[in-house]
């Protein structure tokens, strides 16, 4: 029986740019079968290589997984020419350069375009391609103060906090493989090409939707509440038995409410006529919260959230790395799959970093007809012989005269 082909077979794309979101869209489109060729070089190597502090490099097989891995400088004339041939063999050329820098080097859009009239063109930009804020550099962390994330984010008497983490790259990093696969239907029904513009911050613009039409309604801004809820009560992470143990518990109607005090046993404070509503409970907020917290401290989070979600309680754990890894119910899904990595160091050749071994998750998501691959994960420059010789044509000798003078490295 022949395997059915992958959503994207036959793809070809070239992802050139460091970080986040533009290796996650990377990633996603070769999961569904797109050849992906990642354009990187050992000279400049993209810090999300050092990540985690602890073992650097074990966090690249989840963002690099399922791509084929160059080495190009494309600074060098010789580079900019490779990199225009391979272009002219791509289908999506993608990138998280800024336009300027990009025709620096003599490979901005219009070069693209002429080697490949069809091919679509993704640009992932922090605050857009246009616009008074178009030539600023941004991150993850900056774009959740300017797209109003961190207003609503902390405690109700504490400045605006963040996400410790580039909470919108991630956001973009699954808004543009949608954006893609679009405009490859687009072209293969129409004929027509596309140029896509992404933007980091407009990915977190679009997570505060429900603040905006609350705002633009009722006149009413973006309040923080930390664990609370505008409806449901109670709502909020509570302690428990144990080092940094939690447990979230989220009571959203008056039968959910009645299931929780079931649960409690009935305890005599729950009876009280403040909590007999929704708005009562919600009024008396802080006196609700201790006393759930004075219940649920002594226990077992695991045990306590199944003993919850039997009685029809919404609750979870708060789950730490070990829980996740342990999970019965990741693992019957084959979500944490073996894999190998390289630990990067700096102005040492990638062929020569130390090989570890971890885990990485498996794409999310699964097809009933359509198989998404887990793939294999390449070091940098393991794949510059099927590249520039297979796929280029490119003559051994040559190969090793431009790896010689710095082009392929």
């Amino acid at each position: 029986m022949t395997a059915a082909p992958s959503a994207l077979t036959g793809i070809r794309v070239v992802e050139f740019g460091p970080y986040v979101a533009l290796p996650l869209t990377g990633r996603i489109l070769g999961s569904l079968g797109a050849e992906v060729i990642k354009v990187e070089t050992n000279k400049v190597l993209d810090e999300m290589a050092f990540i985690p502090a602890w073992s650097r490099g074990a966090g690249q097989p989840e963002y690099q997984r399922g791509k084929r891995r160059i080495t190009l400088d494309v600074r060098t004339p010789e580079g900019r020419e490779l990199m225009l041939a391979l272009a002219r063999v791509s289908d999506v050329f993608m990138t998280n350069f800024r336009r300027n820098v990009l025709a620096r080097w003599g490979i901005d859009f219009p070069a693209i375009r002429e080697q490949r009239p069809d091919a679509i063109i993704m640009w992932q930009t922090g605050l857009g391609g246009h616009g008074p804020y178009y030539t600023y550099k941004s991150f993850g962390i900056l774009v959740q103060h300017l797209s109003g994330v961190s207003l609503m984010t902390g405690l109700p008497d504490e400045p605006p906090g963040v996400v410790n983490t580039s909470y919108s790259d991630y956001h973009t990093g699954v808004f543009q493989p949608a954006g893609i696969i679009a405009a490859l239907m687009r072209r293969r029904l129409t004929g027509k090409t596309a140029t896509l513009e992404s933007s980091i911050f407009k990915s977190g613009v679009a997570t505060g939707g429900p603040a905006l039409l609350d705002y633009q309604v009722n006149g009413r801004g973006p309040a923080r509440r930390g664990n609370r809820d505008a409806w449901a009560a109670p709502h909020g992470v509570y302690p428990c038995a144990g080092e940094d143990r939690y447990i979230a518990i989220a009571v959203a109607d008056e039968e959910q409410w009645q299931r929780f005090r079931q649960a409690m046993g009935n305890p005599q404070w729950a009876a009280a006529p403040e909590y007999a509503t929704r708005i009562g409970r919600q009024r008396n907020e802080d006196a609700l919260d201790a006393a759930i917290a004075e219940w649920t401290r002594p226990q077992d989070s695991g045990r306590l959230m199944a003993a919850l979600q039997s009685a029809g309680v919404p609750a979870g754990m708060v789950s730490q790395g070990q829980d996740l890894h342990d999970s019965a119910h990741l693992q019957s899904r084959g979500f944490y799959q073996d894999t190998r990595y390289w630990e990067a160091e700096r102005g040492v050749p990638a062929t020569e970093w130390a090989e570890g071994e971890s885990v990485s998750w498996s794409i999310p998501a699964r097809m009933s007809e359509t198989p998404i691959a887990f793939g294999k994960y390449s070091n940098i420059g393991a794949d510059n012989a099927y590249v520039f010789g297979e796929l280029l044509g490119m003559p051994a000798g040559e190969i090793e005269r431009l790896e010689g003078a710095g082009v392929i490295y």
